[in-house]
């Protein structure tokens, strides 16, 4: 496995960085100001592309781009007109646009329309926009699907740190794991996620699922979930389809630095948190090499000689002993000082002329490293096997602590030029890494095919990269009436587990005597577990994807001209995973020789060769090679799409947006294994879609829409590969004869825009599954796989406010803003026949809930402000219901997440000049994450932890 080193990456920055700095803000800029906006059509919202904007009296001025933005250079200082024009449209004047040395001022117009009477010229006064919401919200209003969003500010104001944390506080969503996004309560497979429009690849093996952990807030300028499918999007989303918005062309010369440190409650400052071995380079997300494969060991053919081979050969024997302390001899946690959170951010926004042309530069990077720990947690697992038990059989049930020490940097580079107004291209560069370093200890009781007085012990280390990078090149066109615009993305994503390792023991207390000890006896290979092993797992997986699109006007004398829409794109992923794995053989020397000391039964003592007697090798713990030629596969997926839309504005207030995509996919896994017969998929898709948008006043739509999507198998889920988080734990298993699903969407929205950044808005909506993939527990309780089930129905209603709270009297409430959500949701799966079948005698009923659904998923938000002060407070509040987690066979009942209880708080402050402090708490409350089973009105927890309450402060420092 190769070893890279990240700190290029972040040099390379800091010199892109630094060699902007002298230019930025030459001295002429200093004595002139820039008027910079966007012109929309006041009917549609729709930027408009080549109006004229001019200072009145004067020839100075500027035409609209692509996305409706002028910008006005080296304006002296003074107070202004701006006229406004368009053919079509009724001129527009703005007066008392007051322009400062060195300043830049925002003026947004909406044109209205020559044929609509409006009593004489448009004469408006000037006034800046600072409210990034209300600019989403009037996006929303007028945007052809249901959708919602959350803006840079609205992040910030929340203390969000990452994209996961953000979108807890969006309508519907849910965040599962602290990485994985649920809309409407549908994560995975159900979802999709994707940055600056492309999709983004998996960085995890056993989900299809983007990991929004790996995107720090402060890269982001908005990120928008939209609801409803319409031809112009990927076919494969239910739930929400999620796209992450990188900062983009800047109005202003910027420039933000952060530092933030952080204390956690469980995790900070601790001198027995668990861990690990570490290298030189795990503070920048890299393994220096300590973890890697040993060079001897590399060869996927090794033969690894046996104990009994080289016993009475010495060529064997020494071999076996150098490959055996090949190996670091560490295999269980160590407890070291953690220390605090400290986190680090730069970013830089600016815009230079290149060959009398606008260049945009947005560059920035973001630096973390954490420490999440529990002590007191719970992990077991249950089973019923009598339908007249009063309780459920254990078994085994363990007290549980975990460390994880977390590094998390990310850089961006985003270059836009604009070759004409009417034509620009960009490129966007984006590289994330992510590190958790991850040690982990239980014991309890196992009396599973053992008598109960037989305890049980099991250790986890294990060292976790992800990455993802990204390289966009795209372009958008203006040839009147005709606008274009393309995109070719590339991106990959990596996830090493290098030397995970899995260590148990089993013992027996024993008393004698009024004297307590412990008698031990190491177990290697029993059905429990695997004897002592090292993994080497290295996932890569690549997608290139184009994208075309093409938008003509067509007048058929309507209240609006048709826009016809068509495009195609292409994305072709490639998966490979590769895993090496190696047990231990037990020497001469038993285990409870050495009273329990772990450290001591793998030190070089007890390692290969012990003695020589008479030319007879004795040896202690050696190695062999356990590697699983399934557990290797090869997965390449080709999706072709192309699609036709069109939106006709019927009347004044009625829109119909309607069109079909065609998706063409293809899916291959091969197991390196060539007795297991290959993983495929091989589908053609005809996927509808109908919107209907009725204006009931200029504020107001009702949204109407009917949709059909599909989900696909995931490569992991298809792949005959298995695996399991720790010894004694499930092992879970790909299914290679999944099929893909089907979904029939109906969705109705009311939407109540009251003022700019106020909303009001009730949806309800209603989903049919053909046969939908679930996770379910076979073999006894003993192994996890997934299946393909009948059918599944999901129906819910989401009730959303943002008011702005200024018609209080009192003072302080004036300056405020609740925002809240609700979605209450009800879900129902079939289950299979032969499923009732094999829990005959059980009453475990002919339905269950939707895997991973939740039946109400709550968001509040109140926010305080105080401009003048720099002031500003909010409290925000997330809970959602249990959901299913994991689906048992047999008469034992499912698996689910419970509900929980998410209250954090952000006060910031402005100090000195551009010095802001924010200070954070995360998880006030510290609910315990639970996860069990419900039976005879008791809970079972299956498993059970808490993280603790997090503090933070931060200064910012903004020019």
């Amino acid at each position: 496995m190769v070893r890279r080193n990240g700190s290029g990456v972040v040099w390379s920055l800091g010199v892109l960085l630094l060699g902007l700095l002298p230019g930025v803000m030459p001295a002429r800029a200093q004595q002139t100001g820039k008027i910079t906006g966007v012109v929309v059509d006041a009917g549609t919202g729709e930027t408009l592309i080549g109006a004229n904007v001019v200072l009145d009296g004067t020839t100075t001025g500027a035409t609209t781009d692509l996305d409706g933005r002028y910008t006005i250079e080296r304006v002296a200082p003074g107070t202004y007109t701006l006229v406004f024009s368009y053919l079509g449209f009724r001129d527009a004047r703005v007066g008392g646009v007051e322009v400062k040395a060195g300043a830049v001022i925002r003026v947004d117009m909406s044109l209205v329309e020559e044929a609509v009477e409006v009593g004489g010229e448009v004469v408006v006064e000037a006034r800046a926009l600072r409210n990034n919401d209300a600019v989403l919200l009037k996006d929303r209003a007028k945007a052809i699907a249901v959708s919602d969003a959350i803006s840079a500010r609205a992040m910030a104001q929340a203390g969000a740190g990452d994209a996961a944390e953000a979108m807890s506080r969006v309508t519907g969503a849910s965040v599962v794991g602290g990485k994985y996004v649920y809309v409407r309560g549908l994560g995975g497979r159900y979802g999709n996620a994707q940055l600056n429009g492309a999709t983004l690849p998996s960085a995890d093996p056993d989900r299809n699922a983007a990991q929004f952990d790996l995107f720090p807030a402060n890269l982001l300028d908005n990120i928008v979930a939209t609801k409803t499918f319409t031809p112009d999007q990927p076919g494969n989303f239910t739930g929400g389809n999620v796209n992450l918005r990188t900062k983009d062309f800047p109005e202003r010369f910027g420039l933000q630095l952060t530092t933030t440190t952080g204390y956690s409650t469980r995790a900070s400052l601790k001198d027995d948190f668990l861990s690990g071995p570490r290298s030189d380079t795990d503070w920048l997300g890299f393994d220096d090499g300590l973890r890697a494969l040993p060079s001897l060991l590399q060869s996927p053919g090794l033969a690894i000689p046996r104990p009994t081979q080289a016993r009475r050969d010495p060529a064997l024997a020494a071999q076996l002993d150098q490959l055996t302390r090949a190996f670091n001899p560490v295999m269980v946690p160590i407890p070291r000082r953690s220390g605090l959170d400290l986190s680090y951010a730069a970013s830089l926004g600016t815009q230079m002329p290149v060959f009398g042309r606008a260049l945009g530069v947005v560059a920035s990077a973001t630096y973390s490293r954490g420490f999440k720990a529990y002590e007191g947690g719970r992990v077991a697992q249950f089973v019923l096997t009598d339908p007249n038990a009063e309780e459920l059989f254990v078994d085994y049930d363990l007290a549980d602590r975990q460390g994880t020490e977390s590094v998390n940097w990310g850089v961006l580079a985003n270059l836009t030029y604009k070759l004409h107004p009417h034509h620009q291209v960009g490129v966007n560069l984006y590289r994330s890494q992510v590190s958790d370093h991850e040690a982990r200890y239980a014991v309890g009781p196992f009396p599973k095919n053992s008598p109960e007085t037989v305890r049980f012990e099991t250790y986890v280390l294990r060292y976790t990269e992800r990455g993802v990078r990204s390289g966009q090149l795209r372009g958008e066109h203006f040839l009147r009436p005709v606008r274009i615009d393309w995109m070719a993305s590339v991106a990959g994503t990596r996830q090493e587990e290098p030397d995970l390792r899995f260590f148990f023991d089993q013992f027996v207390d024993v008393v004698r005597e009024d004297t307590t000890f412990r008698v031990y006896d190491l177990v290697l290979g029993s059905s429990n577990a695997t004897p002592p092993t090292r993994l080497f797992r290295d996932l890569e997986e690549e997608n290139r994807e184009v994208q075309l699109n093409v938008e003509l006007p067509v007048d058929l004398g309507l209240a609006a001209p048709v826009k016809l829409k068509t495009g195609g794109a292409y994305l072709k992923k490639d998966r490979t995973f590769r895993e090496r794995k190696f047990d231990y053989v037990e020497g001469s020397v038993p285990f409870r020789v050495f009273n329990g000391d772990v450290n001591a039964y793998f030190g070089p003592d007890n390692i290969g060769i012990l003695e020589e007697n008479n030319g007879r090798f004795v040896f202690g713990n050696t190695i062999r090679d356990g590697s699983i030629a399934a557990n290797n596969y090869d997965g390449t997926q080709e999706v072709t799409a192309a699609y036709a839309m069109a939106e006709l504005t019927v009347t004044r207030r009625l829109r119909l947006i309607g069109g079909a995509r065609y998706e063409a996919a293809a899916f291959e896994i091969v197991s390196r294994d060539s007795t297991k017969a290959p993983g495929l998929l091989d589908d053609r898709d005809v996927l509808p879609s109908l919107n209907v948008v009725y204006a009931l006043q200029d504020n107001m739509n009702l949204r109407f829409s009917a949709t059909r999507t599909l989900a696909r198998p995931t490569f992991r889920e298809k792949a005959p590969f298995s695996a399991f988080d720790f010894a004694g734990g499930r092992q879970t298993a790909g299914n290679p004869d999944l099929q893909r699903t089907l979904i029939n969407n109906y969705d109705v929205r009311w939407e109540w825009f009251m003022r700019p950044g106020e909303v009001l808005a009730v949806s309800g909506f209603y989903k049919y599954f053909k046969h939908p993939i679930e996770r379910v527990v076979i073999s006894n309780n003993d192994q996890e796989t997934y299946q393909n089930v009948p059918r599944a129905r999901v129906a819910g209603v989401e009730f959303e406010v943002r008011k702005l709270l200024d018609f209080v009297a009192l003072p302080v409430v004036r300056r405020m803003t609740v925002s809240t959500n609700l979605a209450l949701i009800h879900s129902e799966t079939d289950v299979p026949e032969r499923e009732l079948a094999f829990a005959e005698g059980f009453d475990i009923g002919t339905t269950r809930p939707f895997q991973g659904q939740s039946p109400y998923v709550f968001n509040l938000t109140l926010a305080y402000d105080h401009l003048e002060r720099g002031t500003s407070v909010s409290v925000s509040f997330n809970r959602f219901g249990k959901r299913l987690s994991r689906v048992s066979i047999g008469g034992t009942p499912n698996i689910f997440e419970f509900g929980r209880n998410d209250l954090n708080l952000v006060v910031k402050q402005r100090l000195v000049g551009n010095v802001d402090a924010r200070f954070a708490v995360a998880n006030l409350l510290d609910d315990d994450y639970v996860e069990g089973q419900e039976y005879n009105g008791r809970r079972f927890e299956a498993r059970r932890y808490r993280l603790g309450v997090t503090y933070k402060l931060s200064l910012t420092y903004n020019l």
